[in-house]
């Protein structure tokens, strides 16, 4: 799948193995941004949550020591656009559209929190490279479910917060569930990966929970 919104390389460490560290987790993240840096010859950039986040973890903190950190909350003038790679620390949907803007032009590697953002549908849209499992292709999304994101995509600039939005979403939704390939992680992480606001995930996520309650 090819990388959109700008973003020349991605990666990331899948939240998929209960007994996986998660300093191990950081530590795999913060090696990949590190040899992007010297690659691009630039400095990169840190994104949390929230800012402290990195002093739980010794290989953050080592970065954070030499690099930018910031969170969506922080000062706008804190980071440029664009100023170089980009390591996104267990992201919500408003933390991965911040980040996603940082890199543009630039790289990106995220470490999952799967109850956090689910973000098999990101990676595969972006053809982001698993770095537990370095050696094997970057999974696809289904043919069917793409085409599906893809419409949905195109009503995504208000968010799908208001009417029209919202019907075209619940018509492409229905139809996916009716065929049985509904899978509301993939469809909400490949929309964020098509650059989709922070917004119109949590909107998307709205009407796919109250379909599945129906």
């Amino acid at each position: 799948m090819a990388v959109t919104n700008n973003i020349l390389r991605a990666a990331w460490v899948p939240d998929d193995d209960a007994e996986r560290d998660w300093q191990v987790a950081a530590d795999l993240a913060v090696r990949w941004v590190r040899q992007e840096c010297t690659a691009q010859g630039v400095t990169g950039v840190l994104v949390l949550n929230a800012l402290g986040v990195e002093g739980h973890s010794p290989s953050l903190r080592r970065f954070a020591a030499e690099h930018a950190v910031t969170t969506p909350r922080a000062s706008r003038n804190r980071v440029e656009r664009g100023v170089g790679p980009v390591l996104a620390y267990v992201p919500d949907e408003k933390s991965l559209d911040f980040a996603m803007g940082l890199a543009r032009g630039s790289s990106l590697v995220v470490v999952e929190g799967i109850h956090t953002f689910p973000l098999s549908g990101w990676a595969r849209q972006l053809g982001a490279v698993d770095l537990t499992r370095t050696k094997e292709g970057a999974r696809e999304i289904d043919p069917a479910l793409a085409t599906a994101i893809d419409r949905m995509d195109f009503y995504k600039n208000n968010g799908f917060g208001d009417h029209f939005g919202k019907q075209q979403a619940h018509r492409i939704l229905d139809d996916l569930r009716g065929a049985g390939q509904m899978d509301g992680d993939v469809i909400l992480g490949a929309l964020a990966a098509r650059g989709a606001s922070a917004r119109a995930v949590k909107n998307l996520r709205k009407l796919i929970h109250e379909l599945d309650r129906r």
